[in-house]
């Protein structure tokens, strides 16, 4: 008999358990049967994952546009598209709704519309008088133009273009004459640069090394623009006679008083000293800006050497006065007269500036 305790009966082994079947792929459960929760689950993010694909490129290119279009322009320094301007209708011009007629009548003025939004009124510098109960119209007229001749800044008689000519027959019963002078052109404009000055010379601060530093790059100097010149103004006095009444119309207009046409001067023949001198004698004075009637009151004297005046060769005059309180010789003016005898320049005494007379 064997040692030890005997071998018993063997326990029975638990029954397995068994797992439930796995669903082939792309069949569903069966009618009545319903999927796991983790089944239903997975399925709904499947479905949903393109949706967020497409959302998010929607996303990212609108992103990259904003950067493109916007952000980098500015650091570049480039100026944003400019917003659009809205249309604005033209107003009507602002005009004066009456204009006066002396002192107490008055009329209309202009009305204008929207196409005519630049339009302005502007108020013309002519004034009129009319000079009533005179007993000899002509004689009046005569004796005005006597003083316009011998003012400080004397006129002379001219025709339609600013020509000088003869006076008029005052003895007529009626008749016109234009009286007229020419008004010195405006002087240019200072620039900044004449006001300021020379700049002032600063040395080197304390500390700093008086090593002189690389000068910069000259700028270019722009090219200045065409200025024009100004046009030439006369002051014009109008003076019309008739029975008992003349008419006064002062006015300034575009224009230069001038001489007529002179062909004294052979092709080829220079003007001399003596000549320059003759040719000023024979002038009217109301020509040369001078009063009186005629030069034989004034010593007409020219001056040794020449003068340039816009690249021609000029004679220096000078014309001189007796006729004053202490029968001096008193300086009346200083003229140029070109050598091909065709130009006449006065120059004034205090700036030296030259104005062309003919």
């Amino acid at each position: 008999m064997p040692f030890g305790k005997g071998k018993g009966p063997k326990a029975p082994k638990p029954p397995k358990e068994k797992k439930p079947k796995k669903l082939k792929k792309g069949k569903g459960a069966k009618q009545g049967e319903s999927q796991p929760a983790e089944g239903q689950e997975a399925a709904a993010k499947k479905k949903l994952n393109p949706i967020f694909l497409v959302i998010s490129l929607v996303v990212i290119a609108a992103a990259a546009a904003i950067v493109v279009f916007v952000v980098l322009p500015r650091f570049r320094g480039e100026d944003a598209p400019p917003e659009p301007t809205p249309t604005v209708e033209p107003q009507p011009p602002e005009l004066p709704e009456e204009l006066k007629v002396g002192e107490e009548l008055s009329v209309v003025g202009m009305a204008l519309g929207g196409d005519e939004s630049g339009a302005e009124a502007v108020l013309a510098k002519t004034i009129t008088y009319t000079y009533i109960n005179l007993n000899d119209a002509g004689k009046a007229a005569e004796t005005y133009v006597g003083q316009l001749s011998q003012a400080e800044e004397p006129f002379s008689v001219v025709d339609e273009e600013f020509v000088l000519t003869d006076r008029p027959d005052f003895a007529a019963p009626e008749g016109s004459v234009i009286m007229a002078r020419n008004l010195p052109l405006p002087k240019p404009e200072e620039t900044l640069e004449e006001e300021s000055g020379e700049p002032e010379e600063s040395g080197p601060e304390p500390g700093e090394s008086g090593e002189p530093e690389e000068s910069p790059e000259p700028t270019p100097t722009p090219t200045p623009e065409p200025v024009e010149p100004p046009e030439r103004m006369v002051l014009t006095v109008r003076i019309k006679w008739s029975e008992g009444q003349c008419v006064v119309t002062a006015d300034e207009e575009v224009g230069m008083v001038t001489s007529p046409p002179r062909d004294n001067v052979p092709s080829g023949e220079a003007v001399t000293m003596r000549g320059a001198v003759d040719r000023l004698k024979a002038m009217n004075p109301a020509e040369l800006g001078l009063p009186g009637e005629s030069m034989d009151a004034y010593e007409v004297l020219a001056v040794d050497g020449v003068a340039m005046v816009d690249g021609a060769a000029c004679i220096r005059v000078h014309v001189y006065s007796e006729e004053n309180s202490a029968q001096s010789s008193e300086f009346m003016g200083s003229f140029l007269m070109s050598i091909d005898g065709r130009h006449l320049y006065r120059v004034d005494s205090i700036t030296d500036e030259v104005e062309i007379i003919k």
